[in-house]
């Protein structure tokens, strides 16, 4: 569906990660495990597929199955962080009920690029939500453009977009602090779904004794800007001493009547 990944995400982001953190002669291994729980109201979608003329995508079945909240998927995120290259990929799956109903359909995601002192620069990033047509954004840095493709990256592009800066995409943007500080200000974070490219600005709120695994950590809350154009709402919570993502939580627009939260099971050795 148009955003069920920052959304079954941009859940920002965050199910089960596998990072690889490499020094310049070996890697490290370590895997991140993540719930995902959607709260939904199906009646306000349906108003207003109605009142658009919208055809409603695959994947959005599920919220019409959610009944009030309910935890529906884990996701899987492989991570390698090299001395100058990362490779992150990652698989949705739904929950046992969820998959029966809908076909075992998967979000998979894919994102390649260079890992550099400023963070993780994005290369080529897929994107493929079910039985949809698979969605590429490849980078031209020189001229600070991303590509569009679908199927294909061979087959012409649907069109582009300039981006200023570094450009992240939905799976890099919740591993930019690993190893690295955290935003002590907001900063403004150019980022791609693999149709377009949003600028999202990211707030630092409060600290916090995060409850967590049986137990408390300590945890920072960001939290994104919104606007009349764009009404979604974000906010993670980073650990102050690993700097990974404990949860993620997103308000979609008005349109789609769900919230998606995204919790670590268990925070791994690094």
């Amino acid at each position: 569906m148009k955003i069920f990944l920052f959304k079954f995400l941009n859940a920002y982001t965050l199910t089960t990660v596998f990072v690889l953190i490499s020094s310049a002669a070996s890697a490290q291994s370590a895997q991140f495990e993540y719930d995902l729980k959607i709260t939904a109201d199906p009646s306000k979608r349906a108003a207003y597929l109605k009142q658009s003329g919208e055809a409603p995508s695959p994947y959005e079945q599920v919220f019409n199955l959610v009944k009030g909240s309910m935890q529906v998927a884990t996701v899987i995120d492989k991570v390698d962080l090299r001395k100058d290259q990362y490779h992150i990929n990652s698989t949705g799956t739904l929950g046992a009920v969820l998959a029966t109903a809908l076909n075992d359909q998967k979000l998979i995601r894919d994102s390649v690029g260079t890992n550099s002192p400023q963070g993780l620069l994005t290369n080529t990033y897929q994107e493929k939500r079910g039985n949809t047509e698979l969605l590429i954004a490849k980078v031209d840095a020189p001229k600070n453009v991303v590509n569009f493709y679908k199927v294909s990256s061979r087959s012409p592009a649907v069109g582009s977009a300039p981006y200023t800066g570094k450009l992240l995409d939905m799976l890099t943007v919740g591993y930019q602090f690993i190893g690295k500080d955290l935003p002590t200000k907001s900063i403004v974070l150019p980022v791609t779904d693999g149709r377009s490219v949003k600028n999202y600005t990211l707030v630092r709120g409060e600290s916090w004794e995060f409850p967590f695994d049986s137990g408390k950590v300590k945890a920072i809350r960001y939290y994104k800007t919104t606007s009349k154009d764009d009404s979604a709402t974000f906010e993670v919570w980073f650990s102050e001493k690993e700097h990974v993502p404990l949860r993620s939580v997103i308000g979609l627009n008005a349109q789609y009547g769900a919230t998606i939260q995204v919790d670590l099971k268990k925070i791994p050795a690094l």
